[in-house]
């Protein structure tokens, strides 16, 4: 009975100026009931575009409704997730995977579990090439190390090695590195404690949801919570690139996901 409200009320402000015929009252009728229609059709689309939260949400809600009763709200929520209010532009084509993002993939496809990492990193110090504490995480202090070794010993020098140099290291380093230690080494639980150990802040977890999101991969949200929709997006990056779809951010894929999206 309220929808008939507007009309019926509508109807007699109208009777009382002027006779209307039947064609004119059914005219009435046709053009509020449309106008209610559309009212909540509009107001659909921004409750849906709201429950997911993502800029592609709101830009369909847009794309649907560019004169709708919300569209200030979307171009704010937009700017607030950090995007252009206005269509995105073209996606180039990706260029060849060249240099430092080929050496990534290379290494990634090796598999080197956690033990063997550590074994590396134990090594290349005693070769003085220094490389931090060896537990298996290589970031900043590993690349270098394996950098400065690759230049000394006449190879491409990218902070990622190959099957080829992983031998050679070992060769060169000879027994005094000693056998690595036997212990369960999950991938995963790899991955998790190196992201643990990055300490990552509420405000670079929303980073990497939305850089996952321009990328095109649905992480149902940013708001900094790493929960099955961000570990999905993920992973779907990682095996996209190469790497073990573990779900979780290490240091190098981080540095690559600000690259690919522009730091």
């Amino acid at each position: 009975m309220r929808t008939l409200t507007l009309p019926l009320l509508l109807i007699a402000g109208l009777g009382t100026a002027a006779p209307a015929t039947a064609q004119d009252l059914g005219d009435i009728l046709s053009g509020v009931a449309k106008s209610l229609v559309t009212q909540e059709l509009d107001k659909t689309a921004f409750s849906q575009a709201q429950s997911q939260n993502t800029a592609e949400a709101y830009r369909s809600y847009l794309s649907q409704h560019p004169e709708g009763a919300y569209r200030a709200n979307a171009e704010r929520a937009l700017r607030r997730l950090g995007v252009s209010v206005g269509q995105p532009a073209p996606v180039e084509p990706a260029p060849p995977v060249s240099g430092p993002a080929r050496a990534a993939a290379a290494e990634a496809a090796l598999g080197l579990t956690r033990s063997q990492r550590v074994q590396l990193q134990t090594q290349l110090t005693r070769l003085g090439y220094p490389t931090g504490v060896a537990d298996g995480l290589w970031g900043a202090n590993t690349r270098t190390a394996i950098r400065r070794w690759q230049t000394a010993n006449d190879q491409t020098s990218t902070g990622y090695v190959t099957q080829g140099q992983v031998t050679l290291i070992a060769r060169q380093a000879g027994p005094v590195a000693g056998p690595a230690p036997a212990t369960p080494d999950p991938d995963a639980v790899d991955d998790r404690t190196e992201e643990r150990l990055l300490g990552l802040t509420l405000a670079e977890r929303r980073e990497i949801q939305r850089r996952l999101t321009t990328l095109g991969y649905r992480t149902g949200g940013v708001d900094g919570v790493f929960g099955t929709n961000t570990r999905s997006a993920l992973s779907s990056w990682q095996r996209d690139e190469g790497l073990r779809a573990t779900g979780y951010m290490t240091a190098d894929q981080l540095r690559e996901l600000r690259r690919q999206t522009g730091i």
